[in-house]
């Protein structure tokens, strides 16, 4: 058995053997170790599996790549005992089958996608890995709660996104207040994160950088992979919806010595007959460098003393019972080029299509249409997804940090969730393909795992 893995059963023992000495502990007050004693005892056991085939094909016959991807995870949560709950989560994970992911000296472009299916500090290892996912103590008033651990949370930068076996999961305290009428209060600050694609914990500073880190402004590659300063993220989200049918959202997230983000969004519906409704949205973010970036040398520095960027966005969509549909533009300017680990999350835009970013990247002009179905006496649901991408040239370094060409994406998405004592299982598959859109020929680093390919996806989940 993996030490790592031997580690977190101990780890696991240990909070449960806690619990049980406190309980006795507390013995000469019997109604409250027995209320301890059944909160620990009673908790819930949930399993969880996720299966996951990713084939990628490029042009030509060079850098295609496949792998099979299982994980099995169990997760454990006491009952509240006067509103306080533990919980803990262990997760496994395995390569079944897959393409060497070791480069070949003809062609040594790595592999960008199935390689992050598993982990990539230690990418030709084929042993079981394991994580410890989840650890936390939480407290709970109304519909109000207050974590403090290893937990997973969704915002618009930090996200668990659903393209790896592994969500990203985070450490720290987190609050989520919702007792007042129509109000939402998310908030937290965190001092560690696990992205996807790893099985380790970092410290903030530490996490940047795993993913490749591209070009510096001035063409150099950046060099910020363990050099970064940061003691923490602190995170502020309020979501309001007096306004009716406004609901307004805005963001904030300072990284400790890196950089500060801020969002603001306004989403709405209304009717023109029953049961259509129209919908739209508009979305603002803008971020700033704070101090040096992370790390006094330049070369060293996730974001350049000084820089910003400005971001804008807009949806229109038509909505029916079984239909929803809508067009999506998102503007990032000249100013600078927007950041955003990938490490931690996907893109907040309303471009976003699944297995591409356009992070890194200013000067971007950007256009989607979705239009999705659901099948009335069938749990079937299927999205149709294309759009147009227009970059900055891929020598621009300034404002293209990943040296990625002007592209369109065509994604279909089909998602099969079964009912009755099948009901926690769900099916998808996810079909993608990008293409090229200027006419000059590109040599192989700005085409393979870019563009020009297509990739399959079939995922399979269970969880109770």
């Amino acid at each position: 058995m993996p030490a790592k893995t031997i580690r977190y059963l101990i780890q696991f023992c240990s909070v449960f053997l806690l619990s049980t000495v406190q309980a006795n502990a507390w013995s000469s007050h019997a109604t409250d170790s027995l209320s301890v004693w059944n909160a620990v005892t009673n908790g819930k056991i949930r399993p969880n599996l996720r299966y996951f085939y990713m084939n990628t094909d490029n042009a030509g016959e060079s850098y295609d790549a496949y792998a099979h991807g299982i994980n099995l995870g169990i997760t454990y949560e006491t009952i509240p005992w006067k509103h306080i709950r533990l919980g803990i989560s262990g997760q496994w994970m395995y390569n079944i089958h897959s393409t060497s992911f070791t480069p070949d000296p003809k062609f040594p472009i790595l592999n960008r996608y199935e390689l992050g299916l598993f982990d990539l500090i230690h990418p030709q290892s084929k042993e079981i890995l394991s994580r410890l996912e989840k650890l936390y103590i939480a407290y709970s008033i109304q519909k109000s709660s207050i974590k403090m651990g290893r937990q997973v949370i969704n915002t618009p930068f930090i996200n668990p996104q659903d393209g790896r076996l592994r969500p990203t999961a985070v450490a720290g305290i987190w609050v989520d207040w919702n007792n007042i009428p129509n109000t939402k209060l998310e908030g937290g600050f965190l001092s560690a994160i696990s992205p996807r694609s790893t099985t380790q914990w970092f410290g903030i500073g530490e996490s940047l950088g795993i993913y490749p880190q591209g070009q510096n402004p001035d063409g150099t590659k950046s060099n910020y992979l363990g050099n970064i300063n940061s003691r923490g993220i602190g995170i502020l989200g309020i979501t309001l919806k007096q306004m009716k049918p406004w609901s307004i959202q805005a963001w904030n997230m300072y990284v400790d010595q890196v950089m500060y983000t801020g969002m603001l969004q306004a989403d709405t519906h209304w009717s023109t007959q029953q049961p259509i409704q129209w919908t739209a949205g508009f979305q603002y973010i803008e971020q700033h460098a704070v101090q040096h970036g992370g790390n006094p040398d330049p070369s060293k520095a996730y974001m350049s003393p000084g820089a910003m960027s400005r971001t804008f966005g807009a949806k229109l969509g038509w909505e029916s019972k079984q239909w929803k549909s809508s067009v999506n533009y998102n503007r990032i300017t000249g100013e600078g080029r927007y950041l955003m680990p990938r490490e931690w999350g996907k893109d907040p835009f309303f471009t976003f299509m699944p297995r591409e970013r356009n992070e890194g990247m200013g000067d971007v002009q950007a256009y989607v249409a979705k239009i999705s179905y659901q099948w009335n006496k069938v749990p079937l649901k299927a999205q149709i997804a294309h759009g147009y991408f227009l970059l900055p040239d891929v020598t621009n370094f300034t404002l293209n940090k990943y040296a990625m060409p002007s592209y369109s994406q065509s994604n279909i998405d089909v998602s099969f969730e079964p009912k009755g004592k099948w009901q926690n299982l769900k099916f998808s598959m996810l079909y993608v393909y990008k293409k090229l859109l200027d006419n000059e020929s590109k040599v192989d680093k700005f085409i393979i795992n870019k563009v020009n390919m297509s990739q399959v996806n079939f995922i399979v989940n269970y969880e109770l």
